[in-house]
């Protein structure tokens, strides 16, 4: 093995124990609960997901097609609740990217 690809292996090993790491902080933060189906969020495809994304994201909507691929797949291999928020703060940092004047104080409330 030359020393690039020993340099290549160390990254991704470094990166799966910083992924491991941040899952597991997330779910002491907050633990697994059982949901009901009635509380369960409604499907949505990809497709869907993407055309909402881009919707929101106005003049930034090339940035969408390799964010989304993140989540995809963060999606296979992150709890649900962690893969939400992942999916939220996307929305809000497109929508904020989008504002032409910053948030004031009392929007940051």
């Amino acid at each position: 093995m030359d020393e690039l690809s020993t340099a290549n292996l160390d990254a991704r090993v470094e990166e799966a124990i910083f992924r491991t790491a941040r899952v597991k902080a997330f779910l002491s933060r907050f633990p697994l609960t059982p949901a009901s189906p009635d509380e369960l969020l409604p499907q949505v495809s990809w497709a869907q997901l993407e055309r909402q994304l881009r919707s929101l994201a106005a003049a930034d909507v090339e940035r969408v097609s390799w964010e989304l691929e993140v989540l995809k797949t963060t999606a296979r291999t992150h709890p649900s609740e962690m893969f939400y928020r992942e999916l939220l703060m996307l929305a809000w940092s497109l929508i904020d990217d989008t504002r032409t004047s910053p948030p004031s104080e009392v929007d940051m409330d």
